[in-house]
């Protein structure tokens, strides 16, 4: 017996939907992402606030195990249900692509940035800020030194 032939009896004669439900998965992934973010969002507020779920349900007129679903993160939340729970928490939750956004600016994205290329003003590789930045951060700072007579004058 030849390994493919092996390979071959050992699988399962019978149809899966596992490839479907592994596209279906990928497909909604990110989708999946964002209900994960919220349920943690939820979750974190429901810790702060002394919460529990059901307490959340009745705040929400919905049942309990909708409010179980939604922080489990596997919920396709509608955009009313998601003003709800902004009402209800008093927490930003439409507003979390920006949030994301936000938190993956860095400084030293900023300190890279480059003028548009159509104007053709860029300083191979490094800009014009990021020089300026450590031109300033490197140099010896010069003293202050403070005379009497400006001392008294601000006091």
């Amino acid at each position: 017996m030849t390994n493919n032939e092996k390979f071959k009896s050992l699988i399962s004669k019978e149809k899966t939907a596992t490839v479907s439900r592994n596209k279906e998965r990928i497909k909604n992934r990110a989708r999946l992402r964002e209900s994960q973010d919220i349920a943690l969002k939820v979750l974190t507020k429901l810790d702060d606030l002394g919460w529990s779920q059901r307490r959340l349900a009745k705040e929400l007129n919905v049942s309990a195990q909708q409010v179980n679903k939604i922080v489990k993160g596997k919920e396709n939340l509608t955009l009313e249900t998601q003003v709800k729970l902004q009402q209800a928490l008093d927490i930003p939750i439409l507003a979390s692509y920006y949030e994301n956004k936000i938190e993956e600016f860095s400084f030293e994205d900023f300190f890279n940035f480059e003028v548009s290329k159509s104007k053709q003003i860029i300083n191979q590789g490094s800009s014009f800020f990021k020089k300026e930045f450590k031109e300033v951060f490197n140099s010896n700072p010069e003293p202050i030194f403070e005379s009497e007579s400006n001392y008294q004058l601000a006091s």
